[in-house]
Parts: C-alpha cells; sequence; structure tokens
C-alpha cells in the first residue's frame, strides 16, 4: 500500500541533491573565471551578482548542512533515551497526554 521511504533512503536523496548544487555551483564558478576581462559594463555587473549569488548560495548550502547535521545528532540521541528508558518514555508521553487532555478540557 504505503511505502514510506527510510531514512536512510532520505538521507541519500539529500546527499544528492547537496552534490547536484554542489557541482552546479562549480560549473557556475568555472563559467564565471573564465568570462573574460574585457565584457561591458552590463556583463560585468551581472557577472558580479553572480559571484554575489554564488558566495550566498554556498553559505546557505553550508549553514542548512549544519543544522540537517544538529537535527541528526538530536534525533539519534532521543532515539537511544527511548530504547535506553522505554518505561521512563512511556510515562513522558502519558504525561504530556493527560497536560493536553487537560488544556483542551478547560477550553470548552
Amino acid at each position: 500500500m504505503f511505502n514510506r521511504p527510510n531514512r536512510r533512503d532520505v538521507n541519500e536523496g539529500i546527499e544528492n541533491i547537496n552534490n547536484d548544487i554542489k557541482q552546479l555551483a562549480d560549473s557556475l564558478e568555472e563559467v564565471l573565471k573564465s568570462w573574460g576581462s574585457d565584457a561591458k559594463d552590463e556583463a560585468e555587473s551581472a557577472r558580479r551578482k553572480a559571484q554575489a549569488l554564488l558566495k550566498e548560495t554556498r553559505a546557505r548550502m553550508h549553514d542548512r548542512n549544519r543544522v540537517q547535521q544538529v537535527a541528526r545528532d538530536a534525533v539519534g540521541c532521543a532515539d537511544t533515551f527511548v530504547k535506553d528508558n522505554p518505561w521512563c518514555s512511556v510515562g513522558a508521553a502519558a504525561a504530556i497526554g493527560i497536560f493536553v487532555g487537560a488544556l483542551l478540557s478547560l477550553r470548552r
């Protein structure tokens, strides 16, 4: 019926997208470097804008990769905690459920 992707497939997809974007950025950088310095003012302006956009994109990709790594580490820690302390996790889930239920009953 419904095939849920596993974590490995998602991570591979993310890595493939990151590699594609990196290759595209590298190609754009090579094109910008090969562009002669005797271009017109408009072309030079476009070149500067493209270089600025390339630097910004690389910085965003670096930040996104760092955020993804932190999220993966947090999920790994939570997974380990739940596996090591199953009853504590069940108790915490029950307490949260009671709290949410109490909030919903007060709302009426």
